[in-house]
């Protein structure tokens, strides 16, 4: 097996090594511009949201902002094929891609309209057991405002769709059991009990600052619950189950430590027995995402993860794995060297990841594109 970059600690490697990558695999990475600030009669896209159906198609969510960001908002989405239509492999950014998959979208659809309202922070989970997808996003009346000065400006509302995104679900409000609560932004999470868990962030009152948190659901998204929040200064929120069944909470964080808020939980994410800071995933108080391996690793090695954020300021999106359930991390690879911020992050069916993410060339809100790579890239072969 090929040499890997110097990014991999020894022990990383040793791990990576145990995936069996074949010799055969070429890496591949790939980047495309797919919501352009401008375009579809949008003034500016935001806050993306990455989720792939049973069938394997792409939902690319997004805030569809008809104005700065304290307009009316729809929420929308584009739509790729698994596995996409026939075509010969070609040549993007130097790697063999082979076209559909990933490439072609559909024209942009609005899941959500605002009607003078903002819907915003999309956090779609999986129901593998009936194929639904649920999602929670969140509305403000008149306009952004996310800080939850007033709990009676916003509403939780849970939408979903049974055919893959094409149709969705009249919304129901949530608000009343769920007060104050604003979901991701990102995805949720489905763990192996069948519990379905959505992270965010929650505010115990008008007017105090928030703190990460989860709803749950156990009846596949009949009744929703929140859990204990975390002792730490932090907001919006990712989570991912381990290969022991604890669910790791990573959080955005306002600490001043220059680094990620983790949290972990032996029950679902209703308490949290351990919290820390994590000096392996530098914070620069920006949203970021984190998934887990899908599929079970070889040779029992445990499944790895992989999280995304900006590094420097908003700018230098960067790509880390942990193959020890995040005892350890990589020291990465750059997906965007330049301005950079939210992202929304998916296994896609064929195997490769999907990184939806906010970028530009002079601030990092002029659009959002969807790099895509495979396990050969990440690994630096």
């Amino acid at each position: 097996m090929k040499a890997y970059l110097s990014f991999c600690t020894a022990s990383f490697t040793m791990c990576f090594a145990a995936l069996q990558l074949t010799a055969a695999a070429e890496p591949m990475f790939t980047d495309m511009d797919l919501f352009v600030s401008g375009h579809d009669n949008v003034n500016i896209y935001r806050i993306p949201s990455l989720i792939v159906a049973p069938s394997g198609t792409i939902l690319a969510l997004i805030e569809a902002r008809e104005g700065d960001d304290g307009d009316p908002t729809d929420l929308a989405l584009k739509r790729s094929f698994y596995p996409g239509p026939p075509g010969p492999p070609r040549m993007l950014n130097g790697y063999p891609r082979v076209f559909g998959y990933g490439v072609n979208w559909e024209p942009m659809r609005i899941v959500l309209p605002g009607k003078g309202n903002a819907i915003m922070n999309p956090c779609p989970v999986l129901d593998t057991s009936t194929g639904r997808i649920w999602l929670p996003c969140y509305e403000v009346h008149g306009g952004l405002n996310e800080h939850l000065k007033d709990p009676y400006k916003g509403r939780l509302l849970l939408t979903w769709s049974d055919t893959d995104g094409v149709n969705w679900a009249p919304p129901r409000d949530l608000t009343g059991d769920l007060p104050r609560f604003i979901p991701g932004p990102g995805v949720g999470v489905e763990l192996r009990t069948g519990r379905l868990v959505v992270p965010g962030y929650w505010a115990p009152a008008a007017n105090v600052a928030s703190r990460s948190c989860v709803i749950y659901s156990d009846d596949h998204g009949e009744t929703w619950l929140r859990g204990a929040q975390v002792d730490g200064n932090t907001d919006e929120s990712q989570a991912v189950e381990l290969s022991d069944g604890v669910l790791m909470l990573n959080c955005r964080s306002n600490r001043g430590k220059g680094c990620r808020y983790v949290a972990r939980s032996r029950d679902g994410g209703q308490t949290w027995f351990e919290e820390f800071d994590e000096p392996s995933l530098p914070e620069p108080v920006c949203q970021g995402s984190i998934l887990r391996q899908a599929q079970p690793a070889a040779d029992g090695a445990k499944p790895w993860l992989v999280f995304v954020n900006p590094t420097q300021g908003r700018a230098h999106l960067t790509v880390r794995v942990s193959t020890d359930d995040g005892k350890t991390w990589s020291a990465g690879r750059t997906i965007q060297p330049g301005p950079a911020a939210y992202s929304g992050m998916a296994f896609l069916k064929d195997g490769t990841i999907g990184v939806l993410y906010e970028t530009g060339k002079v601030h990092p809100y002029e659009k959002i594109a969807f790099a895509r790579f495979n396990l050969e890239w990440l690994a630096g072969k």
